[in-house]
């Protein structure tokens, strides 16, 4: 190939140019055979179906989904000879170390429709034959000494008419994986368009994917964190408690959700977690959550960019003053809409992708100490609060069938980095109060039983706890986190 380095560089890439133009000039028309199957789009069943099969995946580790619809994966699942082809296996070692040796091939996406009312039990025969055929796989092929049976589930999961999943223990992987697949599937539109596709030997393939060093590297990797693997959206992310509960989770291996009406502030939240944390793992959605469609959409958009929904913060605030004699019933129905209707919706929703998943999930409601304590000037706003309260408790009591909890976080306080205290109601608290505005925060702060000023920080910490495997005992509870305050002791 050449004396130098520089040679045998310059040598390889004209032999790969001329094998590229010798392809591009003899490959036949349909190198995977004549189309069989056209793209369709079922929106609400691909949803439900991206649920399914997620949660299947995830029953012992929570897997993460990356899809792809490109030009090479719908001319290869719509093809005439998917199944001969994909049977075959992957050619290079380093693809399918990445999607498993054989990809698994689902019926076309109207015949899945077909089986709504029973796909579950339609996604688990499928996954059980998959599972059954790696099991035996690894049975044919191992020795003495090799490492013990890994993930039998496929990575990466072909349906005609729809375009390709792939499924990982978090989102870079998965998409990774896919990219791969596409890869190897441009290998094989090469290879069958001049000539047979011919993947490695079954025992090759085992030697490879199995190799002491390859397990080597694995068991070196760090300890998965506490929330990898799982998918949050939380509403009103921009504020103070949404972003610093949305950086509590990211800094856990979380992958986010973030929803807000603020456009400008969202898209500021999400600059700086994709440059803190990459784009894999932060999605932003703009979402009035007072509008049921808004939320439907919302809802949707993350299944099909993470898999599904595992947690839900329901943040979203808006703060009112007035005396009760003055609460008109626009200010009234403004609370109850954005705080009471708002937590309604988005929970209601994803508590059903939630039971579609079936793999349990947690609900936070984010209230207020206003819940459980009287304050002058805000029954519209102290009201819709409490009634969180209530609606966690219901849905604990129907969602403990499906391993659903809900629970609540009640915060006081939290001035800094709070878009509702910069507003009238710092100044009418400090009316209500007798104090002046500038010694509002230093009045609350010794209000408290510890003497502490309450950060956003510190309810994304009880947050998280009920988000967490730490609280997987837990439902229908609350936690204050206002420092310590008398009238809102729940006992």
């Amino acid at each position: 190939m050449g004396d130098t380095s520089k040679e045998c560089y310059s040598n390889s890439i004209k032999l790969i140019k001329q094998a590229q133009t010798y392809l591009n000039n003899s490959i036949k028309k349909y190198s995977f055979g004549k189309p069989l199957f056209q793209k369709k789009s079922y929106p609400d069943f691909e949803t439900k179906l991206i649920s399914t099969i997620r949660g299947q995946l995830s029953i012992d580790n929570s897997k993460i989904l990356h899809l792809d619809k490109s030009d090479i994966t719908l001319e290869f699942v719509n093809s005439q000879n998917l199944k001969k082809v994909a049977s075959v296996g992957t050619s290079c070692p380093d693809h399918f170390l990445r999607t498993k040796r054989l990809p698994m091939v689902l019926p076309s996406l109207s015949e899945l429709k077909k089986s709504e009312e029973k796909i579950d039990s339609v996604i688990k025969s499928h996954l059980g034959k998959y599972k059954e055929a790696y099991t035996n796989y690894y049975n044919r092929n191992k020795e003495k000494g090799s490492p013990n049976l890994r993930d039998p589930y496929p990575v990466i999961i072909l349906i005609p008419e729809y375009g390709m999943m792939s499924f990982a223990k978090n989102k870079a992987t998965a998409r990774v994986s896919s990219e791969f697949f596409c890869n190897a599937m441009n290998v094989m539109k090469g290879a069958e368009g001049v000539s047979k596709y011919t993947g490695l030997s079954e025992r090759e393939a085992f030697r490879i994917e199995y190799w002491e060093l390859e397990e080597a590297k694995l068991r070196r990797m760090p300890p998965e964190k506490e929330l990898a693997g799982k998918v949050a959206l939380i509403t009103g992310a921009a504020g103070g408690i949404g972003s610093a509960t949305a950086n509590k989770f990211l800094s856990e291996g979380c992958c986010v959700i973030l929803t807000d009406i603020d456009k400008s502030a969202l898209q500021s939240k999400h600059s700086e977690f994709v440059e803190k944390y990459g784009k894999d793992v932060v999605h932003s959605i703009l979402m009035d959550v007072t509008s049921e469609k808004d939320v439907q959409n919302a809802v949707s958009e993350s299944i099909n960019q993470f898999g599904g929904i595992d947690i839900l913060v329901a943040n979203a605030g808006f703060a009112s003053v007035a005396l009760f004699e003055k609460t008109s019933t626009k200010l009234w129905d403004k609370n109850m809409d954005i705080l009471s209707k708002g937590c309604f919706l988005i929970s209601r929703e994803v508590y059903q992708k939630m039971i579609e998943q079936n793999n349990g999930g947690s609900i936070i409601f984010v209230s207020s100490k206003n819940s459980l304590s009287a304050s002058k000037g805000a029954s519209a706003y102290s009201v819709a609060k409490s009634s969180l309260l209530h609606l966690s408790r219901l849905i604990a009591l129907e969602g403990s069938a499906y391993k659903i909890r809900s629970n609540v976080v009640n915060p006081d306080a939290v001035i800094q980095g709070s878009k509702i205290w910069k507003g009238d109601w710092k100044k009418q608290r400090a009316i209500s109060n007798k104090i002046s505005i500038n010694n509002v925060e230093e009045f609350y702060k010794n209000r408290s039983l510890l003497k502490e000023s309450i950060l956003p920080e510190d309810i994304a910490e009880g947050i998280y706890f009920f988000a967490s495997s730490k609280s997987k005992k837990s439902t229908g509870n609350i936690i204050n986190v206002d420092g310590g305050n008398i009238t809102s002791f729940t006992r």
